[in-house]
């Protein structure tokens, strides 16, 4: 009686294609939503476009990845289903890897991308360049290498053929661990970027908080690095490598998904904001206002009270001070003085007028301050808005703020 054939096989295909497809359907709804919440704002730049390849890619690679275990992912290799489809099961395994790391270097040059446009000091700049150079050729050119590295092409992913071949280039443990570490490396620099900038300029506490937040959640995607890194070792010793390739292909999906996830959420900071104030009390968001200015009766409670003044329609209600940032409303730092008609609400309003004259003796020596003092200081703004008008424009890095 034959054993093999009655004996009940583990298996283990569900726990790769539930969190695999989860993280794939929200990675893409993330997308999704920044497209649409993008042509409503603002013109495309290189950074959308590369994500939205890395999103296509990462969809066609969770899509292989359902071929790869209907042909044996997830079973042991001993199983009687497994063994007929082994030669099926290692071509479409070659293919995702291919391309999940393709995927991979599209989602990492659309974060440099965006980091770019974000104009950084020059410093931060060239360390950017550097890990784009980084990503190209140990991310991406030598696994990709690698894996067309022999001759002829099906001897890349058939390890069973036994005809005439020619390998010029080939993976080892060494270099997987060497590329692991860049990728761990640059998730580190692109994670603490946005974090640098928060300590050049003046923002709200909320604001610092949900940039702070957006950035932190790409820890995740290195730790998704770390543990895919790990298993590399595993996975070139083993003799069953249908069912101990099970964690590797359930972290080089995650990683590459939620990568994804993060990199969608900056240019959405602002819906957030939206949603956070509708869900949070005024006293978490610190979105409160004042009513306007005059005397009546309210409605609720309080209805006796007096209304008092509101600045926040004024022009000047949105001056800034030397070195405040411009990226979003700043209730705790902002000036105001008496609002433009347009922006006058009920109730009594005494005016002043005032005339100026200036005497000749004035006149002479204002123009020779002028003349010896030269032109006056200029205020300091930030080079970026992080709400991004030169981003919502289309102009780039180098638009600059009025």
């Amino acid at each position: 009686m034959d054993t093999a054939g009655t004996q009940e096989w583990p298996d283990e295909r569900l726990k790769v294609l539930i969190p695999v497809w989860t993280l794939t359907l929200i990675s893409t709804a993330f997308l999704v939503w920044r497209v649409v919440y993008g042509l409503r704002s603002r013109k495309f730049i290189i950074c959308d476009y590369l994500l939205i390849i890395a999103t296509g890619l990462n969809i066609a690679a969770t899509s292989l990845n359902q071929v790869v275990v209907n042909n044996g992912l997830g079973r042991h290799i001993m199983d009687p289903t497994v063994f007929p489809n082994l030669r099926t099961y290692s071509y479409y395994l070659w293919i995702t890897q291919i391309v999940n790391i393709i995927a991979v270097a599209f989602l990492k040059w659309s974060i440099c991308a965006w980091l770019l446009v974000l104009n950084f000091s020059t410093l931060y700049r060239v360390i950017i360049w550097l890990s784009i150079l980084m990503v190209t050729a140990f991310n991406f050119l030598a696994p990709v290498l690698t894996l067309f590295g022999c001759t002829p092409l099906e001897r890349n992913w058939n390890f069973g053929y036994t005809g005439e071949s020619h390998c010029w280039a080939k993976g080892t443990l060494a270099l997987s661990y060497f590329q692991g570490i860049s990728n761990i490396i640059t998730d580190v620099v692109y994670m603490a970027a946005p974090l640098i900038y928060l300590s050049r300029v003046q923002l709200s506490k909320r604001t610092q908080w949900g940039i702070r937040i957006v950035f932190l959640l790409s820890i995740p995607a290195t730790i998704c690095s770390i543990f895919k890194t790990i298993e590399l070792k595993s996975i070139t010793k083993t003799q069953d490598p249908t069912w101990d390739g099970v964690s590797l292909t359930i972290w080089s999906s995650s990683e590459l998904s939620i990568g994804i996830l993060i990199a969608s959420l900056p240019p959405l900071r602002k819906a957030f904001d939206h949603i956070f104030k509708r869900i949070l009390p005024s006293t978490i968001t610190g979105s409160g206002k004042t009513p306007q200015y005059g005397y009546g009766r309210s409605t609720g409670q309080g209805a006796n009270s007096i209304h008092m003044k509101n600045f926040q329609g004024s022009k000047a209600y949105h001056s800034r001070l030397p070195g405040e940032s411009i990226l979003d409303g700043d209730d705790e730092s902002d000036r105001a003085i008496l609002p433009d008609d347009e922006h006058k609400g009920p109730g009594i309003m005494k005016s002043t007028n005032v005339q100026v004259t200036v005497s000749e003796d004035v006149e002479e020596a204002g123009s020779s301050s002028n003349s010896k003092g030269g032109e006056s200081p200029k205020m300091y703004k930030p080079e970026i808005d992080w709400a991004s008008p030169h981003l919502e424009s289309g102009d780039g890095p180098h638009h600059q703020a009025r």
